[in-house]
């Protein structure tokens, strides 16, 4: 009897003493989430560096590469609308927010065939077809429908943002299903 009643006092100490333990553990990870916090904000905000909007590649392998990156995903995004349209998925991606995830896949296709007509495209214009000022090119000549469709390259953000929103969208449909 003394036996057990010993065991149910230790029982229960324990118990108290990991309760104090967890909560121990759960204000120092919180201690150190903060910490995390203030030194990631130190390193992004303190030590800028330059943010590069246009990439430019060095040598002709660049451009390939970042040619084949452009295939690489537009086949990924057009082997997904394909089988979004397969029977056994079109039943599952019927509810609500599939929609504006396929045009939101299908914006993406034409972003990236767009953006890689550009790229090839500007291996081959006329250098004198850019206007510069100062070291900058402040303009471009149309002379046709190609120069034309280059140019409309240049605005592939046009294409980039509505799908963008459209994933936003779709995302925000299927978080309200849950």
């Amino acid at each position: 009897m003394v036996t057990q009643a010993w065991r149910n006092t230790f029982s229960l100490n324990a118990k108290i003493s990991e309760g104090r333990v967890v909560a121990a553990e759960k204000r120092s990870r919180g201690a150190f989430a903060v910490l995390l916090g203030v030194v990631c904000l130190v390193v992004v905000f303190g030590l800028p560096a330059p943010a590069l909007a246009v990439q430019q590649h060095s040598g002709t392998e660049g451009l390939v590469i970042h040619q084949l990156g452009h295939l690489l995903f537009l086949f990924g995004m057009i082997f997904l609308l394909f089988r979004m349209r397969h029977p056994e998925s079109r039943r599952l991606s019927r509810g609500s927010g599939w929609l504006e995830f396929k045009l939101c896949v299908i914006l993406i296709i034409l972003w990236n065939l767009l953006t890689f007509y550009g790229h090839w495209h500007q291996e081959l214009i006329n250098p004198d077809k850019f206007v510069t000022s100062g070291g900058r090119t402040t303009g471009f000549i149309v002379s046709g429908p190609l120069d034309a469709l280059f140019y409309l390259s240049r605005l592939d953000h046009l294409l980039l943002l509505p799908a963008f929103v459209f994933l936003l969208l779709a995302l925000r449909k299927w978080r309200e299903q849950e």
